[in-house]
């Protein structure tokens, strides 16, 4: 039970004002500070990559600076610290395995996501752990170690930071998102309703307890720790403040990894140089650092700095752990996810404050305090990894059976129930937006689009996926608009160039277009897409032979790639150089055989050549790929016709008019169709149909007036021919 000092010397950490700007109050300065960076300097993707690097990524060094550079630590817990790395590290590069690796263990992915769920869980409980440590810190400052008031902080721990999480729709949102990448069940908003319940229900029974130790404490003269309280009340504050009053995903994480890794920072500088006063030279090799010097400690955070540098210039503002690519970011992420585990791991147990070895450093008087350490049994702690390798291989299992199926399916499934699940969160709108373009909901994706850049005015993706819906709709100036402020943000992006490219170009800026097509390319000078969209612009604005220059260098960064291939079979046709046209047409049927438009452009290729026997085969493959493609049905008719297949001929014709019924040439054509097969009445009504749409068109006009001429409607046809201008093409 507790036994209270009989005197309380000093409350505080190290001092109150030391102790209120690092450990307690510290949101107060975060707030403002990274608010004020994302208004004017920073974009909200680049803050939290800077602060994922130095904060989140940084802060694991000091914790391994107490784990090897405390000699009586390392000599307790050796196996531990030598065992656990290399472990964690297997364990990740199963989950990220480079390409040779993967090939090496036959595993059928390069990619998984369940360690990135383990560890979204984990840091949660961590940051969860971390506070609650400071809380038992405060009341052994204070003579005090309560069981019941520590199980009773405890508590109100998970209840924080369990509502803080539950109760937010985008920590909602990232954890869904990595339960569902994992492969686990998607589960819907009722699911979520019922669980805020459940957590609301079990804080008021958790705060209700509390507030009556409180009122026991009074009763029996004990005196209450307002710092812990305060340090609870404002952690509690921060945390929901990050995840549910800031809609901003990546800044709420941001803030909230700045605020813990301060207190982990500041902790184990002090620690380390209580440690250091106490045991000397039996500190260890790093006992230099801790010194009382300004100059160490500039030495210590410079070391935190450069640690975590790595993951500044190696990561992506799209990243959380892992990211696929080349094998040289797979071991990095592995590294950075291996750093994680460990930091998570090791904390768990060498920051035990309950522990007379660790209150040696945080107590003035500790020999006061009583203390009930609990040591974990080495089997008991076996079975513990045991229980983590079992879950992170039930992980792996889970997303390897759902790849067996449907995965378009499955992704299409995923990203409508994360909307379904938080359709207030603008990743969740901008994941919706993306999807309904894709199902050419061009209005839904708009209207989501619009919404996420709204809450995000100052996030470049939220801008370019506006962009990206607004030139479905061809409303190409305000895409215009909404990709230079793209640019502005991430101006590294090159598929925000070549987007702004093709909005200009839509606009007639033809400069201003191939400046941005060329941008694309310098800022990605190995990417394929880059310079395939640029051959493509030169191609339209009629420059073949630098489109072909174009085309040719981007098969030499990657020749099997059936949409290079096709766009250079295009530009060789126009420039005249069949043969080398139908080889890189063939080639693109190889890579993909079921290739639309390189059927497509290979019969009209053949068309070119006057060989429209050659090009019926490829024409009519592309209509049973493409039922509904309008171009490849005209073609497939004008070859028929030019055999003289008639009746093949007035099927394709209409089948073409049937998918665009206000073009006027599919029904002329097929009138012509008609007539050489000799339903003349059918020709009539389809000229005639034409003449609906465009009373102005020659060509309709004419052989309308033919036909009636043939007929024996001398003045009918007589009327119609004399009506048509000098100049009309017959």
């Amino acid at each position: 039970m507790s036994t209270a000092a009989p005197a309380v010397r000093r409350p505080w950490i190290v001092s109150p004002w030391w102790d209120l700007a690092y450990v307690v109050v510290t949101p107060v300065a975060i707030v403002p500070i990274v608010l004020m960076l994302i208004r004017h300097w920073l974009s909200p993707e680049r803050v939290w990559l800077v602060v994922i690097a130095f904060a989140s990524l940084g802060h694991h060094l000091p914790g391994f600076m107490r784990a090897y550079g405390d000699r009586e630590l390392f000599a307790r817990f050796r196996w531990r610290f030598l065992l656990a790395p290399p472990l964690v590290f297997a364990v990740a590069l199963l989950f990220t395995p480079p390409p040779w690796l993967a090939a090496k263990l036959g595993l059928p992915w390069t990619h998984l996501h369940g360690l990135e769920l383990v560890l979204l869980t984990w840091g949660t409980w961590h940051g969860l752990m971390q506070t609650y440590g400071f809380m038992r810190i405060y009341d052994l400052r204070q003579g005090e170690n309560d069981r019941w008031t520590a199980r009773l902080d405890h508590c109100l721990c998970l209840t924080i930071f369990g509502a803080g999480v539950v109760f937010s729709d985008t920590r909602m949102y990232g954890v869904a998102n990595a339960m569902w990448q994992s492969g686990l069940p998607i589960f819907g908003p009722q699911a979520l309703a019922n669980m805020r319940w459940a957590v609301g229900a079990a804080g008021a029974v958790v705060g209700w307890l509390y507030v009556v130790n409180l009122l026991g404490r009074v009763r029996r003269g004990q005196p209450i720790n307002w710092i812990k309280l305060l340090l609870a009340g404002m952690t509690g504050w921060f945390y929901w403040y990050c995840g549910r009053l800031s809609a901003n995903l990546l800044i709420g994480i941001a803030m909230f990894e700045i605020y813990h890794a301060v207190q982990y920072d500041a902790i184990v500088w002090i620690y380390n140089r209580r440690l250091l006063a106490r045991a000397g030279e039996r500190f260890g090799p790093l006992a230099f650092l801790f010194q009382d010097r300004w100059t160490m400690l500039g030495i210590y955070l410079a070391m935190i700095a450069a640690y975590s540098s790595i993951r500044l210039y190696a990561g992506d503002s799209g990243d959380y752990i892992f990211r696929g690519g080349t094998a040289a970011y797979q071991w990095l992420f592995a590294m950075f996810a291996t750093s994680a585990v460990l930091h998570f791991y090791y904390d768990g147990f060498i920051w035990k404050v309950s522990e007379r070895n660790t209150q040696d450093n945080l107590v003035d008087e500790p020999g006061r305090i009583p203390t009930f350490d609990r040591f974990v049994p080495a089997l008991v702690h076996a079975g513990k990894w045991g229980a983590l390798l079992a879950v992170i291989g039930l992980l792996v299992g889970a997303e390897y059976r759902a790849r067996d199926g449907d995965a378009d399916r499955r992704d299409q499934e995923h990203l409508e129930a994360l909307y379904r699940l938080t359709p207030t969160v603008p990743e969740a709108q901008l994941l919706a937006s993306s999807l309904s373009l894709a199902d050419g909901d061009v209005d839904r994706a708009l209207k989501l689009a619009r919404q996420a850049a709204q809450q995000r005015p100052g996030s470049h993706s939220a801008q370019a996926n506006y962009a990206a819906a607004l030139i479905a709709t061809g409303d190409f100036a305000a895409a215009r608009e909404r990709l230079v402020a793209a640019r502005r943000l991430k101006p590294t992006e090159w598929r925000y160039a070549t987007d702004l490219g093709t909005a200009l170009a839509n606009l007639g800026e033809t400069q201003q277009a191939e400046a941005q097509f060329r941008a694309s390319v310098e800022l990605a000078p190995t990417q394929l897409e880059p310079r395939l969209r640029l051959a493509e612009f030169l191609f339209q604005q009629g420059d073949t032979a630098e489109s072909i220059a174009e085309l040719d260098a981007a098969i030499e960064l990657g020749p099997a790639d059936a949409a290079t291939q096709v766009v250079l079979g295009t530009a060789l046709s126009v420039a005249g150089e069949y043969d080398r046209a139908e080889q890189a047409l063939q080639k693109a049927l190889e890579l993909q055989p079921d290739n639309v438009n390189a059927y497509y452009q290979l019969g009209l290729l053949r068309l070119h050549q006057n060989e429209p026997s050659r090009a019926v085969a490829p024409l009519m493959k592309a209509t049973q790929l493409a039922p509904n493609d309008f171009a490849s049905h005209m073609q497939l008719g004008d070859a028929l016709f030019a055999l003289h297949k008639w009746r093949p001929a007035v099927d394709a014709y209409l089948e073409a008019a049937a998918i665009d019924g206000s073009n006027v040439d599919a029904l002329v054509n097929l009138g012509s169709a008609y007539y050489q097969a000799g339903r003349l009445a059918d020709a009539e009504e389809a000229y005639r149909m034409g003449l609906q749409l465009d009373p102005a068109a020659p060509l309709a006009r004419y052989n309308l007036g033919m036909l009636l001429m043939a007929t024996g409607r001398i003045d009918e046809g007589q009327t119609l021919l004399e009506s048509l201008p000098p100049s009309a093409d017959r």
